[in-house]
């Protein structure tokens, strides 16, 4: 297991995780949200090939509508 920030909040995950099964691990339901890893935006074709790793922050931003 490691542990990861995920919105400012610590998380354990199994290791080897990429951001695709991450999203799943944590039951993330809603489509469209952005995801950053250590600051750094991943986008979804870098998702299977992006890993996650001990000590990572990780954002997970939904769309704001506005106008």
């Amino acid at each position: 297991m490691i542990k990861v920030s995920v919105n400012g909040e610590v998380k354990e995950l199994e290791t080897n995780l990429n951001v695709g099964q991450m999203i799943e691990a944590l039951e993330y339901k809603v489509k469209g949200f952005a995801v950053a890893v250590n600051t750094t935006f991943v986008p979804i074709a870098k998702y299977d090939e992006t890993i996650i790793k001990e000590g990572d922050t990780i954002d997970i931003l939904a769309p704001v509508q506005g106008g």
